[in-house]
């Protein structure tokens, strides 16, 4: 996402207080019932090769992103949140999407429902415009490099220093086509591609990089007291999921005990999160619920995850009880359970090396079976439900609960554990078809209603809240970070 929102824009654009700003869109209209969006477009927009930026450049774009042929991928966000819910009319026939131009610079949508985190949507990347002659001319190819496509956003490629798809050093520059283009404070940021994050750290130490991300605990140990250190708080949870799909546990045992309540509460109530946080994920902060703080408010300003709080609290002793329980209940003394984590990333790791042995020491007759694997294993094994227990990851696309909420509905395929709630899909369903406009309050009061049943039914197991620290340039302005979406915004970014 560094460079999509930086040299592509759509309707709207996150801005510093996390709002779904205008962007191309001079105003966006909202039908009383929520279902009807009349979308006016800023006058003179222009493609950086100064072909004339319409209304149909989005009504093509967004039929393109629902042709299985070229963008299926994204149909969770263009017809559906991740297939819980229509919101697009017609989006299972090209023909009847509901999406209409009325002249150059104006279109209206129909959604099937209303859909109050929509605006949100505006500013991702599939509902960006495109300029079709372009796609024609380079076909497949369009996209694989920077000379084969065109900008509307703040900055664009050039021939000088141009993104091959391959190379290691490119250069982006103030697009002078882009209608807010007095806002853009740099002609030039040059980009390097650094695979070794110690060569990243060395760099900026030697004033040869003006921004570089630190990714190991003992990186960031090592640089806290470097000039620029920062943390950026990213809207992303670690959580363990538990397989209670019925299906390919370790053992016949396990996959009893995973269907059991009382294990999985006395497996959350053993993990104690803030020594986690201390050993394994510096900068990180304890989960109190799964959507993380920062991303989103409530319709009073408040921020969604304090609204929304749950007692993930760490009680060794109250666990020990449940887990003698539900031994019990199941007819067993002891239990083997396998936690995989992704090897190959060094946060992961060292939290599941951490649990393993907080586990078996805080409930009796445990054992962890400790998988680690490359990361793109555990992506597999976790969609194909191959698990007993899982360190996942999940990070919010916009800033509005149902970036989160949305992977637990009954049936979703994000449901790595394959659990299901009504309780959970009720208040998921409510929060997502009532009409903000109408009624912000009991939008939110579903979507913490969501939130209650993960913890009550102990569904999964919030660990931390994400950041990502970094060692930046003291001298750097202007530069906007958004835990969501377009995380590092270098519209007004600039060095003093």
């Amino acid at each position: 996402m560094m460079f999509a929102g930086n040299v592509e824009e759509g309707l709207t654009r996150v801005d510093s207080k996390g709002n779904a700003a205008l962007a191309l869109a001079k105003s966006i209209d909202v039908s009383k019932d929520g279902l009807t969006y009349t979308v006016t477009l800023k006058d003179n927009l222009k493609w950086s090769n100064g072909d004339k930026l319409t209304a149909k450049d989005f009504v093509y774009s967004w039929k393109r992103a629902v042709d299985p042929k070229t963008g299926s991928e994204y149909a969770y966000l263009m017809g559906a949140v991740s297939g819980a819910n229509d919101i697009i009319s017609g989006k299972s026939s090209l023909d009847s999407l509901g999406i209409k131009a009325e002249s150059d610079t104006e279109f209206t949508v129909t959604l099937a429902q209303p859909t109050p985190y929509f605006k949100f949507l505006l500013s991702e990347p599939v509902y960006y415009p495109l300029d079709q002659k372009v796609v024609d001319k380079y076909g497949k190819q369009y996209g694989t490099s920077s000379d084969k496509t065109v900008y509307n956003g703040p900055f664009m490629f050039k021939s000088d220093k141009a993104w091959t798809g391959t190379n290691k050093n490119f250069s982006i520059y103030a697009n002078p086509n882009y209608y807010d283009k007095s806002a853009v404070k740099s002609k030039q940021i040059d980009f390097q591609v650094i695979s070794n994050a110690n060569t990243g750290a060395q760099l900026y130490k030697q004033g040869k990089l003006d921004f570089t991300l630190l990714s190991t605990t003992d990186l960031i140990n090592a640089n806290k007291k470097t000039e620029g250190y920062t943390v950026f708080k990213q809207a992303r949870t670690d959580y363990i999921e538990y397989n209670q799909s019925g299906k390919n546990a370790s053992s016949p045992d396990a996959q009893k005990a995973l269907a059991n309540q009382d294990i999985r509460q006395a497996l959350n109530l053993a993990t104690n999160r803030a020594e986690v946080v201390k050993t394994a994920l510096p900068g990180s902060t304890v989960a109190t619920s799964f959507i993380p703080v920062g991303m989103s408010k409530t319709s009073t300003g408040e921020d969604f995850a304090t609204y929304a709080k749950q007692d993930y609290s760490y009680d060794p002793t109250k666990a020990k009880e449940l887990w003698a329980n539900g031994l019990k209940e199941l007819g067993l003394t002891k239990l083997s359970l396998s936690l995989e984590a992704a090897g190959d990333l060094a946060p992961s790791e060292a939290t599941a090396n951490f649990l393993q042995t907080a586990y078996q020491q805080n409930l009796p007759g445990l054992t962890v079976n400790l998988k680690l694997v490359p990361f793109k294993q555990r992506l597999n094994d976790a969609q194909n439900g191959n698990f007993d227990m899982v360190l996942s990851g999940w990070g919010g696309d916009y800033a509005e609960p149902s970036t989160f909420l949305q992977l637990f509905t009954t049936g979703q395929s994000y449901n790595d554990g394959k659990f299901s709630s009504k309780t959970y899909d009720d208040a998921f369903k409510a929060a997502t078809t009532t009409p903000d406009v109408l009624e912000p309050a009991k939008v939110d009061e579903h979507y913490k209603a969501a939130e209650a049943a993960l913890y009550e039914g102990s569904y999964i197991n919030p660990i931390d809240f994400q950041a990502n620290p970094a060692l930046m340039n003291p001298k750097i302005t202007g530069l906007e970070f958004h835990s969501t979406g377009l995380a590092y915004d270098l519209k007004s970014a600039y060095i003093k």
